[in-house]
């Protein structure tokens, strides 16, 4: 079966006229349509677009493992109940859509993709053109996890980045890492969820996955 289409956000900030930057991974994002992808609202939001302290112009754009890269890209909608976050390309883009299914069950085996931050982003070029920041060569390793679906359970979250209120969930059997979220749960080769978080416990440092469900999700996209 062929490895869906992913790509990851990235941000770098800069100084124009200067040899400054620094940038990195902010999350992972798929295609639903052919103008829309779709991350989690805590790694993809308003503040992305912000340059980092110290710098004064920001870079964001999606770039995948074939080292394509798209810079023109928006904010459509920010769904933070769901953790969502839905993106527009604003020029035309030959991307693949990656196919949607609603039903699924306990048990069922499933896998997701992503770009985990320290681990995906192998490098980038950098150079300047007037004001203009340039970025060439970009080069990322998207990784995979696997496991069964655990449970279904209602759940809330309070957390400074992400406030979930009694919203169905799709809690995995496996953990996740930063920079997985906002990338596809598969199932039989169709997207049943968005993976959103790792609900965090001083406890247990292996806490499960949970992924928003797309039936919930495509209440806010054109399909």
């Amino acid at each position: 079966m062929e490895t869906p289409t992913v790509w990851a956000i990235i941000k770098v900030s800069h100084n124009p006229g200067t040899n400054q930057a620094a940038g990195g991974i902010c999350g992972t994002a798929f295609f639903v349509s052919k103008n829309q992808f779709i991350s989690a609202h805590h790694c993809f939001n308003s503040p992305v677009f912000i340059p980092n302290h110290g710098f004064s112009k920001v870079k964001v754009f999606l770039t995948n493992e074939s080292g394509r890269i798209i810079e023109n890209i928006a904010i459509d909608k920010l769904v933070p109940e769901y953790d969502l976050t839905i993106g527009r390309l604003n020029s035309h883009e030959n991307v693949d859509v990656l196919p949607v299914e609603n039903d699924f069950k306990v048990g069922d085996a499933v896998y997701n993709i992503g770009f985990p931050v320290g681990e995906s982003l192998v490098g980038y070029n950098l150079r300047t053109s007037g004001d203009e920041l340039i970025v060439e060569n970009v080069r990322v390793k998207a990784f995979q996890q696997s496991g069964i679906i655990d449970s279904v359970p209602i759940v809330t979250v309070n957390a400074d980045d992400v406030k979930i209120i009694d919203k169905q969930m799709i809690k995995l059997s496996y953990t996740s890492h930063t920079g997985f979220s906002g990338g596809p749960l598969i199932l039989g080769g169709k997207v049943i969820g968005m993976m959103s978080l790792v609900i965090p416990s001083e406890y247990d440092p292996a806490q499960p996955a949970m992924a928003i469900r797309m039936a919930d999700i495509a209440k806010y996209i054109a399909f």
